[in-house]
């Protein structure tokens, strides 16, 4: 008799939730300006915010916690704008690839570094 059982890791959302900011990007087109926003606030609400340190204006959305195929990396899944963009936490670092990015693909690659607060 043999015993199967699921290897589902439940994703702590908590550890998720904070305060990220730019550290790394690959611009795709140097002739395109891009004003990217600094920071991305995960919020506890399942709510997510791009701002920048010196201004107002921000975006918002929402964002989910989903399972990959890797059980070192988390999806997130955020929604913006009636856009799904998918980034790739690993630790405290979410990556973001072409064209798979929150600025609508200007960037090659983008890299939000979480940070201790």
């Amino acid at each position: 008799m043999a015993i199967i059982t699921s290897c589902s890791s439940k994703i702590d959302e908590n550890q998720i939730i904070g305060k990220y900011e730019i550290d790394k990007v690959v611009i795709r087109d140097t002739l395109v300006k891009v004003e990217e926003y600094r920071l991305l606030l995960l919020n506890s609400d399942k709510t997510f915010e791009l701002k920048n340190y010196d201004k107002k204006e921000n975006s918002k959305g929402t964002w989910k916690a989903k399972n990959s195929k890797n059980d070192d990396e988390i999806v997130i899944e955020f929604n913006l704008s009636n856009r799904k963009i998918e980034g790739l936490l690993n630790g405290t670092i979410i990556t973001f690839s072409y064209p798979n990015d929150l600025y609508q693909g200007r960037y090659s690659n983008l890299l939000y570094v979480k940070l201790n607060n």
